[in-house]
C-alpha cells in the first residue's frame, strides 16, 4: 500500500521521529492508523534511530484482523494479542495490535498472557517498543488512565509515544498534554481547518435524540440498505438480535450479530462479512442489519446509513456515529435511544441503568441534554467535539486535577504490584473490573495439561460470579452426576523449571471461583451457537474443541539434554548479543536519561548472560545431577553442568525425578553468589549502583518474576575457575582480588534481599530490570534450542 501522507499524518511522523511524544485528535475516518505507523514505516525505509517494533494498544477487544491485512506492508511480521487472539505473548511481532490490558499488565509485571513464573517478560518489551494508544477517551479515568500515564512518565524519554482519539474535551487534551510533556497535533486553528477540509470528511450526519426504548420495531422502520444498532450489554445485543431476525416486517433484509462472546473462527467470520458488506467498496446488493456492542467502537472500518444506539456517554456516542456515513459524500441518520427493554420486557431508564458506564450516569444525563439541543441537526467534526466538551469538559478537568493531586498516591499501588506484594492486583490499576475465561467442558481435567489451547470466552468476573451462582442451582436443580463448574488455579513453579503448575478444583459456592484463571461448565449448563455465541443461561451439545497449537498459550513438555555449564553460559551469551538488537534504542535512550555512560546496559547484558546460572556451581546442584544421571544409568564424568538429561515422558527419568524431588534451587542463589563480582565489573559505569542492582534482579527472577527466597549452599571445589574462564572471553582483566563467588547461609542476619533488587520507586533501575530479564529471558530460551535442549519443536513453542 502506497502512502501519501496528509500534512497531519506527516507532522505526527516528524515529531516522533525528532524525538517528541503526540497526542493526536482527529475525527473518525481521517487516517489515524496510518499516522501512527508512518513514523515506524520512515524508520525502517531510511535507517533512522528509532524502536524496531511497534505495540498498537486499543481499550477493547478490537475487530484488527483488517489491520494486519491493510497495514501489511508496514513490517513483515503483524500480530494480534488479546484475550480471544493470542497470537504474540512475548510482542515479538514487528508490529503487535493489543488490547491495552495486555500492554498494562505486561509492563505491571502481571502480564495476561503468560505466567506468573514468566511475569517479568514483557516489561523490557514495552519499554523498548514505539507505544500508540489508539481511543485513549475509552481509558478509566479512575484506573486505566492514570496507570497508563504513570507508565508514559516512566517511559518518558526512552520509548516515544503517540495517543490517538477522536473524541476528548479541548480540558482533557492540554492537560494530558502538559503532563506528558507531549505535542498536540493539530497544534493551531489552521491546522484543524485543513484536517476538517480533508475530502474524507465530507459527508453529512445527522443526530436524532428518541425519547423511548430502542426496539426491532423502530430499526426496522427507519430501515434503508445498510443499518447498525448497537447494545450496551451482549445480553441484549442477543435480544435484539432475535427479535429483528423473527420479526415478520424483516422481509428480506438479512440480520447479523457481532460480540465479544464468540469463537474466534466465528467472530473472523462475522467480521468478514461486515467488512463486506458494511464496508466502503461493498457491492451486495441485499439489505443488512447488523447488531452489535461496543466491539463495533474501535477497529472496525465500515459504514451504514442509520445507526440507532442505546444511550451511552457523548464520546461513545459520537465514537459509534463514526461507523454512520464514514466515507466520503455519504449522509446517515443516528439515532440516540434513552430507553432499552429489560429482561423481562421491562422499560429501562438507561440514564438510571446505564451499564457498563456506572460512573458516568451523570455524563449520560449531560449526554441526553446536549443532544436534545442539536436533535435533527447535522454536525460537523468541531460540533460534535462542542457536544463532548460540554458533557465531559467538567469532569476531564476534575480528573485532570486528581490525577495531579493522586498520582504519588496511585504510583504506590503500582510500585505494591511490580514488587509482587500479597494482595496487591494489577486488575484494579487497569480496569477496575478484571476477566476470567470460561470454558464450556464436562470434565476439564480430560483436557490435559493445556486448559489455554481450549476454545473459552473472556467474562467480567462480576459477570462470572452471577453465573456461578446460577449454574450451582440448575446444578441442583437437575441433579447432575457430575460437579457442574470448575475452577482452575495457578499453583506457581516450585522447582523453578520455567513450568508453571495448574489445578482444577471443583466449585460448590461462587467465592471458589475468585482467584480462578479459568472456569468449566457443564455443558448441561451453558451452550454456545455460532449465530448467537457464548449462551450461559442455556445448555446444548456444545463441548469446547482444542485450538490450533499457534493461538494457544504455551504449555510446554520439558525435555533436556546433559549440557556443561560453560557451554550452556557461551552460547546464552551469544543469544543474548542477538537479543539486544530489539532493545539497543531503549538502552541507548536510558542510559542517556540516565547518565549512564553509553554501552553500560549492553556490557551488564553480556555479564547477566555469562554468570545468571552460577548457583548451579554448587555442591547440592552438582551432587544432584550427579545422583540423578546414575539414577537414570547415563552417569556423568567430571565437570559442571547446567542442565541434565531430562524427559518426562520416559518412566525411568520420571521415576528418577519423582524419587529425587525437586532440584535444589539457583536463581537467587546465583545472584547473591555473583554480587560482588557485578558490583565491581560495573563499578566505573555505574557507582550509584541502580545498573548493579538491575543486573542482580534479573539474575534472581530468571525463573520467577517474583522470588524472593534463597538457600544455603557451598561452593564445588573449581567453581571460581569455571566462572574466570567465562569472563576472560569478555573482559581483559586476568587477576582478581578475593573470591569470584560467594557461598550463603540462608541463617546469616547480614542478607538483605532488598540491598541487591530493583526498587520500582526507580524509575531509570526498573526500566534497566526489565530490558535486562528480557534479553536474558530470550537469550536463555535460545541458548537452550541452540543445543538441541528443550527445543521449541519439542517444546509446542
Amino acid at each position: 500500500m502506497t502512502i501519501i501522507p496528509y500534512p497531519f499524518q506527516q507532522r505526527v511522523a516528524e515529531l516522533l521521529l525528532s524525538g517528541r511524544n503526540v497526542i493526536l485528535q482527529a475525527p473518525t475516518g481521517a487516517g489515524k492508523t496510518t499516522a501512527a505507523l508512518l513514523p515506524l514505516q520512515r524508520a525502517r525505509q531510511r535507517g533512522l534511530h528509532f524502536p524496531r517494533r511497534c505495540i498498537y494498544a486499543v481499550p477493547m477487544r478490537v475487530l484488527a484482523n483488517q489491520f494486519a491485512s491493510d497495514y501489511a506492508d508496514v513490517a513483515p511480521c503483524i500480530r494480534i494479542q488479546t484475550g480471544e487472539h493470542p497470537d504474540d505473548p512475548r510482542f515479538e511481532a514487528d508490529v503487535t495490535f493489543a488490547t491495552i490490558d495486555q500492554v498494562l499488565s505486561s509492563f505491571l509485571l502481571s502480564p495476561y498472557s503468560l505466567s506468573r513464573g514468566q511475569a517479568n517478560m514483557n516489561l523490557g518489551a514495552i519499554a523498548a517498543s514505539y507505544l500508540v494508544f489508539d481511543e485513549f477517551h475509552l481509558f478509566d479515568p479512575q484506573s486505566m488512565l492514570p496507570t497508563t500515564l504513570e507508565m508514559l512518565r516512566i517511559l518518558r524519554g526512552v520509548a516515544p509515544f503517540l495517543l490517538m482519539t477522536a473524541t476528548f474535551s479541548g480540558e482533557m487534551l492540554a492537560g494530558l498534554a502538559r503532563a506528558l510533556d507531549a505535542v498536540v497535533v493539530p497544534e493551531d486553528d489552521d491546522a484543524r481547518k485543513a484536517i476538517a477540509a480533508l475530502p474524507s470528511l465530507r459527508k453529512l450526519r445527522r443526530y436524532h435524540l428518541v425519547d423511548g426504548p430502542l426496539t426491532a420495531e423502530a430499526v426496522l422502520n427507519a430501515h434503508r440498505r445498510r443499518t447498525l444498532v448497537v447494545c450496551n450489554q451482549v445480553g441484549r445485543a442477543q435480544a435484539m438480535y432475535r427479535a429483528l431476525r423473527d420479526h415478520p416486517q424483516r422481509g428480506d433484509t438479512r440480520v447479523i450479530l457481532l460480540h465479544a462472546r464468540f469463537l474466534p473462527d466465528d467472530r473472523g467470520r462475522i467480521e468478514s462479512t461486515l467488512r463486506t458488506v458494511f464496508g466502503k467498496e461493498n457491492r451486495d446488493p441485499g439489505r443488512w442489519i447488523a447488531v452489535a456492542t461496543q466491539a463495533i467502537e474501535v477497529g472496525l472500518d465500515i459504514t451504514c446509513e442509520a445507526l440507532h444506539t442505546e444511550l451511552a456517554p457523548a464520546n461513545a456516542i459520537v465514537q459509534r456515529a463514526g461507523r454512520c456515513a464514514r466515507y466520503r459524500d455519504e449522509e446517515g441518520d443516528v439515532y440516540v435511544y434513552t430507553h432499552a427493554v429489560g429482561d423481562d420486557e421491562e422499560l429501562l431508564d438507561l440514564v438510571e441503568n446505564c451499564l457498563p458506564y456506572r460512573d458516568l450516569r451523570a455524563e449520560c444525563g449531560a449526554t441526553v441534554d446536549a443532544l436534545r439541543d442539536v436533535s435533527g441537526k447535522v454536525l460537523s467534526f468541531a460540533e460534535e467535539q462542542d457536544v463532548v466538551s460540554r458533557v465531559h469538559g467538567p469532569r476531564d478537568r476534575r480528573t485532570v486535577e486528581g490525577l495531579a493531586g493522586g498520582r504519588e498516591a496511585h504510583r504506590d499501588l503500582m510500585n505494591a504490584v511490580l514488587r509482587g506484594d500479597y494482595g496487591a492486583s494489577a486488575g484494579q490499576l487497569i480496569r477496575q473490573v478484571s476477566t476470567q475465561r470460561v470454558v464450556i467442558h464436562p470434565n476439564p481435567k480430560e483436557m490435559g495439561d493445556n486448559p489455554y489451547a481450549w476454545e473459552s470466552f473472556g467474562l467480567h468476573a462480576g459477570t462470572v460470579r452471577r453465573l456461578v451462582k446460577g449454574w450451582l442451582e440448575r446444578a441442583q436443580e437437575l441433579a447432575l452426576d457430575d460437579v457442574g463448574v470448575h475452577a482452575l488455579h495457578d499453583c506457581g513453579d516450585p522447582d523453578e523449571s520455567g513450568r508453571t503448575e495448574y489445578a482444577w478444583l471443583p466449585i460448590t459456592s461462587v467465592d471458589d471461583a475468585i482467584g480462578a484463571v479459568m472456569l468449566a461448565v457443564s455443558p448441561a449448563l451453558a451452550g454456545y451457537s455460532s449465530e448467537m455465541g457464548f449462551l450461559p443461561d442455556c445448555g446444548g451439545q456444545y463441548v469446547a474443541h482444542e485450538l490450533p497449537r499457534a493461538g494457544a498459550k504455551e504449555w510446554v513438555v520439558y525435555r533436556y539434554h546433559l549440557e556443561p555449564f560453560e557451554e550452556h553460559a557461551r552460547l546464552v551469551l551469544e543469544a543474548a548479543r542477538a537479543a539486544w538488537e530489539d532493545l539497543d534504542y531503549a538502552a541507548k535512550r536510558l542510559e542517556l536519561r540516565a547518565g549512564w555512560p553509553e554501552g553500560t546496559l549492553r556490557r551488564a547484558a553480556e555479564l547477566v548472560a555469562l554468570l545468571h546460572d552460577a548457583g548451579k556451581l554448587s555442591e547440592g546442584w552438582q551432587g544432584w545431577v550427579r545422583r540423578y544421571q546414575r539414577a537414570i544409568g547415563r552417569p556423568v564424568s567430571r565437570g559442571f553442568y547446567a542442565h541434565t538429561d531430562r524427559d518426562p515422558t520416559i518412566p525411568q527419568y520420571a521415576e528418577a525425578e519423582r524419587a529425587m524431588g525437586f532440584r535444589p534451587p539457583h536463581a537467587m542463589e546465583s545472584a547473591l553468589s555473583v554480587t560482588p563480582l557485578l558490583a565491581s565489573l560495573l563499578y566505573d559505569r555505574d557507582p550509584d549502583g541502580d545498573v548493579t542492582k538491575a543486573a542482580l534482579t534479573a539474575i534472581g527472577r530468571h525463573h520467577g518474576a517474583f522470588a524472593r527466597t534463597f538457600r544455603s549452599y557451598r561452593l564445588a571445589q573449581g567453581a571460581e575457575t569455571a566462572i574466570a574462564n567465562l569472563l576472560a572471553g569478555i573482559t581483559s582483566q586476568t587477576a582478581w582480588e578475593g573470591s569470584l563467588l560467594s557461598a550463603v547461609d540462608d541463617t546469616d542476619p547480614q542478607i538483605d534481599l532488598s540491598e541487591i533488587l530493583v526498587d520500582p520507586q526507580c524509575d531509570n533501575a526498573l526500566l534497566a530490570y526489565g530490558l535486562l530479564a528480557r534479553c536474558l529471558r530470550r537469550a536463555d530460551q535460545a541458548g537452550t534450542a541452540a543445543a538441541g535442549i528443550g527445543s521449541r519443536e519439542e517444546e509446542g513453542m
